[in-house]
């Protein structure tokens, strides 16, 4: 039986969703070094997941920093690498058990900013046509094979508006066609603007910048540690970010919405998601609300995308 599965490969968490379940890994990818027997008589680092492929060998998500230096960074050429495949395998085995998969479509999220340059975006798009086919990886030694036979591309923020518009059954709100729905989608490198009218996309409200997490943690310390580290100390509430802080990054978010969406109160409903929502909560629905937005908050920000990705796919497969 062919299944359909959705990918998020955002810059601080990946996401995969199958059959209505999630996955997330956090986006730090190294090529472990071998130290040999430098660490005798002494604790080593945890071992993060190990994927091997194709003659690589990755170390990928919370920890994999203590390994080697993370790879990638924010360029969205790392989109297509071996780099983010690890991660998607890695995501892939919590969901489903070693073995074959088969995959009938693989739905794939890209960020708004990446899309709009379509000359950039074009080489991502060729790039992921080597997720077509077959894929033979080990994750933490154990084996599998996934076929993947078509892969459809929608940028993530739609995640967010399918995951609104449809139900654990697939069934349509009722008042999707007149809705005109606006997804705030703050990730890891970009807060992306997507507003869907009736199912069609207003170009004219499409838009975004890169204030994501990241500009949160460069006003909050730049001491050396790796973003990727520094994300993992926020997520776990080690790091915490002042008042100060998370104002004066709302305000560049505030900025950048403005810019593009100068009226909230025009939209039937304003949707946040990702990890700077959670991040930002109760203060950004009380600065969005004060600008007269209708709010619906996802059940799960961070894996909103995926899942209405998924939802998606597994509606148009089955129509």
């Amino acid at each position: 039986m062919l299944i359909s599965v959705a990918l998020d490969p955002g810059f601080g968490n990946t996401k995969v969703s199958l059959e209505g379940r999630s996955a997330i890994v956090q986006s730090a990818v190294v090529r472990p070094r071998d130290v040999g027997l430098a660490a005798v008589g002494m604790k080593s680092a945890v071992a993060a997941t190990q994927v091997q492929f194709d003659g690589f060998h990755f170390s990928v998500g919370t920890g994999a920093w203590a390994w080697g230096e993370p790879r990638g960074g924010m360029d969205f050429s790392f989109l297509s690498s071996p780099e983010r495949k690890a991660l998607m395998y890695a995501a892939l085995s919590t969901l489903s058990m070693p073995g074959e998969v088969h995959i009938g479509t693989l739905v794939i999220g890209l960020p708004v900013p990446l899309l709009q340059d379509q000359v950039q975006a074009e080489a991502v798009l060729n790039g992921l046509k080597t997720f077509k086919g077959q894929h033979d990886f080990q994750v933490d030694k154990k084996a599998y094979r996934v076929s993947i036979e078509k892969i459809k591309v929608l940028a993530q923020p739609a995640g967010a508006y399918f995951d609104w518009l449809l139900d654990s059954q697939l069934h349509p709100r009722r008042v999707a066609s007149q809705a005109e729905v606006a997804v705030l989608d703050i990730g890891m490198n970009t807060a992306d603007l997507y507003v869907i009218l009736g199912g069609v996309v207003q170009p004219r409200f499409v838009g975004g910048g890169k204030v994501g997490v990241r500009r949160l943690l460069q006003i909050m310390m730049n001491d050396g540690h790796d973003l990727e580290e520094l994300d993992a100390r926020l997520r776990s509430h080690k790091l915490r970010p002042s008042q100060e802080a998370l104002e004066g990054w709302l305000s560049e978010i505030l900025a950048v919405i403005e810019r593009t969406w100068p009226s909230l109160r025009r939209f039937t409903t304003v949707i946040p998601t990702g990890g700077g929502a959670l991040v930002l909560g109760e203060i950004l629905q009380t600065a969005l609300a004060s600008k007269g937005a209708a709010i619906h908050w996802p059940g799960d920000p961070i894996c909103s995308n995926v899942l209405g990705l998924w939802k998606w796919g597994c509606y148009v497969s089955n129509r």
